[in-house]
């Protein structure tokens, strides 16, 4: 019943869905007030040289792309690979000769709305060359609705939970990983931890961890919004293993890419994540793997 309901709905056209999005951001951000301080909290210590006003701009333009993200993940459904590929450029040059080789990468990305139209759209592209790492949600029908319209086009999903485990079947196969790698940690002392947006901020450290072990050359997607439904992906390279690696190397070249992206557009990132849940302590000193300059 549900996917019923959502795929009909996703049937709407995109113009229809933005009105719709219009009231959602209206009820959102006035009336529910929807993690309004956690966002607030989260800009205001990100940006620390703007002015409350110019603060406040942020915070509503991130409103408004947030419910836009929501209904376009929904638009995924049931949108057509023409209509996506209308609506996206990105060159996948670099990944498409990796995969000639016989080889495999790890595409890093961020929060940055819209995130899942990014992971259908390589697919779409790839086909069954993608696979996309996922952190499953806990309500099994929400769950098995966005592996639904995660899979739509070809990717092989595996859980981030047991990402060793389940990739295993798949090592055979040349394939891109795309990874969203800004997920909060559940175990600190576990955790990269390094300076990002003027904050102590922890990062998974199996995503690097498993990338180094197999020397996979890896890169970042950063997702760009040039419009309502409209984006351009631009993929750049993070560490290919020609030279010296070092532990937390790769995650120090993501964090730096992601922060640079989300200062030119900052409303284009998940404040309302809970980020800095977190706070880092004199314990995780070797966890500490310091700043490019």
């Amino acid at each position: 019943m549900l996917y019923k309901i959502s795929y009909a709905f996703s049937l709407l056209p995109l113009r229809l869905l933005y009105l719709i999005s219009d009231v959602c951001y209206y009820l959102l951000y006035y009336v529910v007030k929807y993690r309004r301080k956690t966002v607030s909290e989260n800009i205001k210590n990100s940006f620390t040289s703007l002015n409350k006003k110019e603060r406040l701009i942020i915070e509503k333009k991130f409103y408004r792309n947030f419910c836009d993200n929501f209904i376009e993940t929904l638009k995924l459904l049931s949108i057509s690979k023409e209509e996506l590929h209308s609506r996206i450029s990105v060159d996948y040059s670099e990944l498409i000769n990796i995969i000639s080789q016989k080889k495999n990468c790890h595409v890093y990305l961020g929060h940055q709305f819209n995130w899942e139209w990014a992971n259908l759209h390589i697919s779409s592209v790839l086909e069954d060359n993608v696979i996309v790492a996922y952190k499953p949600i806990k309500n099994k029908k929400f769950n098995s609705l966005m592996k639904q319209m995660r899979s739509r086009f070809g990717s092989k999903l595996v859980s981030s939970k047991k990402l060793k485990r389940e990739i295993e079947k798949f090592k055979d196969n040349p394939h891109v990983l795309v990874l969203v790698a800004d997920q909060t940690p559940k175990i600190s002392i576990k955790s990269f931890w390094t300076n990002f947006l003027n904050q102590k901020t922890a990062f998974l450290s199996g995503a690097e961890l498993y990338t180094a072990s197999n020397k996979t050359t890896s890169f970042f997607a950063n997702i760009i919004r040039l419009d309502r439904g409209y984006y351009k992906f631009v993929i750049t390279p993070l560490f290919d293993f020609s030279e010296q690696y070092q532990v937390g190397l790769i995650t120090q070249f993501y964090a730096k890419k992601l922060e640079e992206s989300i200062y030119k557009n900052p409303e284009n990132y998940l404040w309302s994540h809970r980020r800095w849940k977190r706070k880092y302590k004199d314990e995780y000193k070797r966890r500490w793997i310091g700043n490019l300059s």
